[in-house]
């Protein structure tokens, strides 16, 4: 092979900065020529040059400074910030999002409009996330370029952070943005069809629909509460990604927006005549028995399926509390 030896020490040395260069060079052509010794041959050449390895990972040990966007002292607060500053772009994105949808959305049925919303949503979170990782990564680099050059920073006790809350229950901030972006998917998706698509639901037979599903009158009374409801949800799942512990503050939150949602449910399915009465006539016509007893099966679904929502939520919440109160109980003692 031929100048394998030149072309090796080059290809270490176009990776050094130009201030070492020279010294590292001779320092390397030595090493280089006291490893071969007296046998020149290829075998023995290419064996030693081998042996020091693959000349960009050779460059790293010459380097006198270590390159990196991020540094390791500053990569735990890099981390920490991506991790809120992604949380809140997110949040925004969905808010925005869902408002220009509510506001701007052109399409004529259902099934293309939940398409929209998907893509729409999913598409402004990733956009959101990219972002949030670009934004950060450029000014933590800005930051640390600027320290290195004027030694503006300057460390002190007064910096020194509190003390943690030790066994404070942990939220998965993960856990809780997936959360957040799927929640306001499937809201928007149940508002937008409550909106504008309510006359398209009940029953249908072949393309016809026989009988509407709801009193259009009742659930447009409703939109605004279910509205709200929603909207609690919505910032509950952004602080507890933000927060990332139950505390008192965040668990009262919790439970105003579950008990509000709770209600709200309860008395929306429940609100007399809220299902059209010619689709209890259309299910007793399928089943050869009378509307009433339609009626009246539906109403015990109804009462069951308020019973077992209320236990759930009751239990959520009380688990929630215990946690919260544990935590606090054990920080004080």
């Amino acid at each position: 092979m031929k100048n394998v030896i030149e072309r090796y020490v080059y290809d270490v040395m176009r990776r050094l900065p130009a201030e070492n260069k020279e010294e590292v060079e001779k320092e390397l052509i030595a090493n280089i020529d006291d490893m071969i010794g007296n046998d020149r041959s290829e075998e023995n050449i290419e064996k030693v040059l081998m042996e020091l390895g693959e000349p960009r990972l050779l460059a790293t040990k010459y380097r006198t400074k270590e390159r990196y966007l991020i540094s390791p002292a500053n990569f735990d607060d890099y981390v920490r910030v991506l991790k809120i500053v992604m949380i809140i772009f997110v949040s925004i994105s969905l808010v925005f999002g869902s408002i220009d949808l509510a506001l701007n959305h052109s399409i004529e049925t259902p099934w293309e409009m939940i398409g929209q919303v998907f893509s729409k949503l999913f598409g402004d979170s990733l956009n959101s996330l990219l972002m949030a990782f670009a934004w950060v990564t450029v000014i933590f680099f800005i930051i640390e370029r600027a320290e290195e050059k004027t030694g503006f920073r300057k460390w002190s006790l007064k910096s020194l952070p509190d003390l943690p809350q030790k066994n404070s229950p942990k939220i998965n901030r993960t856990g809780a943005v997936v959360g957040l972006i799927f929640e306001t998917v499937f809201a928007m998706i149940f508002i937008l069809l409550l909106v504008n698509y309510l006359d398209v639901i009940g029953i249908y037979e072949g393309f016809t629909m026989v009988a509407p599903m709801f009193t259009n009158e009742i659930v447009e009374a409703f939109i605004p509460l279910l509205i709200i409801s929603v909207a609690l949800s919505i910032i509950v799942s952004t602080l507890k990604a933000l927060y990332g512990v139950w505390n008192i503050k965040l668990t009262s939150v919790y439970t105003l927006s579950k008990v509000f949602s709770l209600v709200v449910t309860i008395i929306f399915i429940s609100y007399p005549n809220l299902f059209n009465i010619l689709m209890f006539e259309k299910i007793a016509e399928y089943f050869s028995t009378t509307t009433n007893h339609v009626a009246d099966q539906f109403s015990q679904g109804i009462k069951i399926f308020c019973i077992v929502l209320s236990i759930l939520v009751t239990l959520d919440l009380l688990t929630t509390w215990v946690k919260t109160i544990k935590g606090k109980k054990t920080i004080k003692s």
